[in-house]
């Protein structure tokens, strides 16, 4: 069932939920059945998730929203599902690990295909080439999520390359794919990706340094692909459009600021991601121990009123930052908690360096999204955090 789950967490988003609970149900047969419960080799990231959700019980005792608030445990449901699974199923051995990783990157190459395929189409019947990147690409999910997947594929397929362990024992198909997953990012243009996918890069060179590739080798390897990655981006009127315009608004946010200029400040998601975070670190600072489950959106709304913003108060926008938006909702503790599961990734990252890279790229899409107030990166999050925290160096 892992490895179902892992190949559907790229593209079968509405199936997730039932492929979940028959994943539990099945754990929960095979516990009462022989009477025994597994330890998890690093138990304290998944330990870190169950304090999570108990304080996110916590908040809905003082929620003036209860309605909201049990919805989003509902929501949330993976942090305690997840955990539960790590101690009542055994430990992955290396080689089932290494399955359940071939697992999900097939769901990402699948995908690719989907999306592909859907894009060539709307293409042609509008005659539009906007349907080849953003939004009208990745059309039933959102391109950030689409990208997260894709650049934690791209680590895998570069940590394989490296250590020679080729796709179908072929490397031309292997370069080929990392090829397609690049290109692919850079079509979905979600700025957050394009950070991570640069930063994974970058990582693989390190690592690719660590396993005995020359230090020529490694730089020139890496070299092509963040160039190919840039020259993707820069020629292509759609992508190079949205990174001028990012570009363009953090230049102009002291002029704005200072002319107490709050409309144009609205005018693109890069200057509502700014307001967003000022909103959310505000409403931490103001209340310690948090809003309470559920009642962080109108917070937020209210703050937005205050400074004239009306367009995010109207969208609902959360704080796009995940730790603001945990800060604001649970207040310092729940900020704590999930730097202590992105530490205790870290840490028991020291035997396997795809660990490490998990929590540095959850945590980098963690400044710019919130992520885990959505199933896509919930149950992505989640999911990793289980099986890394069940996996062990036997075969």
């Amino acid at each position: 069932m892992l490895i179902v789950l892992a190949f559907a967490i790229p593209w079968a988003k509405k199936a997730l939920p039932s492929i979940i609970v028959i994943s539990l149900l099945v754990a929960l047969f095979y516990v009462i059945r022989k009477r025994t419960i597994f330890k998890p080799k690093e138990p304290l990231a998944p330990l870190s998730l169950i304090a999570l959700f108990f304080l996110l019980l916590l908040g809905t005792t003082y929620t003036e929203h209860p309605y909201e608030a049990w919805n989003e445990i509902g929501i949330k449901l993976s942090f305690f599902v997840f955990p539960l699974l790590a101690f009542i199923t055994p430990n992955l051995s290396k080689s089932q690990t290494s399955e359940i990783q071939y697992a999900f990157l097939a769901g990402c190459f699948l995908f690719i295909g989907i999306a592909a395929s859907h894009s060539t189409y709307e293409t042609v019947q509008h005659q539009d080439i906007y349907y080849t990147t953003y939004d009208r690409l990745s059309w039933y999910m959102h391109p950030t999520y689409a990208a997260l997947y894709q650049t934690f594929a791209l680590y895998l397929l570069c940590s394989l390359f490296f250590r020679r362990q080729f796709l179908f024992n072929n490397r031309s198909i292997h370069v080929g794919a990392i090829l397609m997953v690049l290109i692919f990012i850079a079509l979905l243009s979600s700025k957050a990706g394009y950070l991570a996918t640069l930063f994974v890069l970058v990582y693989s060179l390190a690592q690719s340094i660590r396993l005995g590739w020359s230090l020529t080798r490694s730089i020139s390897t890496i070299a092509v692909a963040i160039s190919l990655f840039v020259l993707t981006i820069l020629n292509l009127r759609t992508t190079s459009q949205r990174v001028e315009n990012a570009l363009h608004d953090l230049s102009a946010v002291e002029v704005n600021r200072s002319q107490n200029d709050t409309t144009s400040l609205q005018a693109t998601s890069t200057n509502m991601r700014l307001l967003t975070w000022q909103a959310s670190a505000t409403v931490l600072l103001e209340n310690p121990f948090g809003t309470g489950t559920g009642d962080t959106q109108e917070a937020l709304n209210t703050i937005y009123l205050q400074h004239s913003a009306t367009h995010p108060a109207e969208k609902n926008l959360n704080a796009h930052n995940q730790f603001l938006q945990l800060g604001a909702e649970l207040g310092w503790p729940g900020l704590l908690v999930i730097l202590l599961c992105l530490f205790a990734l870290w840490n028991f990252g020291k035997r396997d360096q795809t660990i490490r890279l998990l929590a540095l790229v959850c945590g980098l899409n963690f400044l710019f999204e919130s992520m885990l107030e959505v199933q896509a990166g919930i149950v992505f999050f989640c999911f990793w955090v289980f099986t890394y925290s069940k996996s062990s160096d036997e075969e």
